[in-house]
């Protein structure tokens, strides 16, 4: 069973913005001797604050859904049964002038 993944566009876009700054931080908080405690927990709410708005504004947006396979095409036949059949006149098994037939003799 496949399980399909939407996403919006905007929501792709707020990932890479949020791991680009995380990127960031993270460089700065270990890199820099010279920020404080107090700095660093703030970058962090940050961070922090930026995943959990984005995830509230997807859900309240529906943004992102699971669609498992459609109920129409579990209860769906295969496309060839549900075709008409294929229909030809007599008269396109005979060959042209002669009113001879093409196919096989029924004895």
């Amino acid at each position: 069973m496949f399980v399909h993944l939407k996403m919006s566009r905007w929501v792709i876009w707020w990932v890479y913005v949020g791991v680009v700054c995380g990127v960031v931080a993270l460089i700065n908080i270990l890199g820099r001797e010279d920020l404080s405690r107090t700095q660093e927990r703030v970058i962090l709410l940050i961070g922090v604050a930026h995943w959990v708005v984005g995830g509230l504004v997807c859900y309240a947006l529906d943004a992102i859904r699971f669609e498992g396979p459609s109920a129409e095409a579990k209860t769906a036949e295969p496309a060839k049964l549900r075709e008409a059949p294929e229909w030809h006149p007599p008269s396109d098994f005979l060959l042209p002038g002669s009113k001879k037939s093409i196919l096989p003799p029924k004895y």
